[in-house]
């Protein structure tokens, strides 16, 4: 499943995102994780790369037990070719880090891929490369989104917090049945039922 919370700025998105990934605690109710679920989470800042390291030793330090191959093969997947994998982190542009600590997540154990904003500052090629990573990735997603491309391609689900005319903690909880228009299809939906009247936050499921 992947599934995409929208909503306005300052609806609260990034404060779940914190609740999820354990970085607040709740001040009410519990978060209670799956059984075996194992988080990794997309940091914007990419506080855990190492400047020193090159490309290649980023991934191959971090799993010692994987294959020259295996790790030159998920960087290829990244955009990282030949002489990229020897280039030093710190000398990265911003899209390349991007790029670089989205291939360290998905080579982890992680089942749960959670994301915040992640195509902000993203060139094209970091973007499409993003995209093409988590179309592969068997695991469950959880992103905070305003791009509307990104999220046309990839939902499956789309949750918006305080929608048009709710209230603060309505929400809408859709499934999506065409992936790779998911966006397009639930703004169908919202207008549909917002022209019909229906009561916002009540719970949405495709007709």
């Amino acid at each position: 499943e992947r599934l995409f919370i929208i909503g306005k700025n300052g609806c609260g998105k990034s404060t779940l995102v914190k609740l999820l990934t354990g970085k607040l605690e709740p001040t009410g109710g519990r978060i209670e994780g799956g059984y075996n679920v194992q988080i990794g989470c997309y940091d914007q800042e990419n506080r855990t790369l190492n400047d020193l390291n090159t490309v290649f030793s980023e991934l191959h330090n971090a799993y010692p037990q994987k294959t020259d191959l295996e790790i030159r093969s998920t960087l290829a997947a990244f955009r990282f070719f030949a002489d990229d994998m020897e280039k030093s982190v710190g000398a990265l542009s911003g899209g390349e880090r991007a790029r670089l600590m989205l291939a360290k997540l998905i080579m982890s154990h992680m089942n749960l891929l959670i994301l915040d904003e992640p195509t902000n500052h993203l060139d094209i090629g970091s973007r499409e490369a993003l995209e093409d990573a988590i179309e592969s990735f068997d695991g469950t997603l959880i992103a905070v989104s305003h791009d509307r491309a990104f999220i046309n391609r990839l939902a499956t689900r789309i949750i918006e917090i305080c929608p048009k005319n709710g209230t603060a903690g309505d929400m809408t909880d859709y499934t999506v049945t065409n992936v790779g228009s998911g966006y397009d299809e639930y703004r169908a939906f919202r207008s549909s039922r917002e022209a019909s009247g229906a009561v916002a936050g009540e719970k949405a499921t495709p007709a």
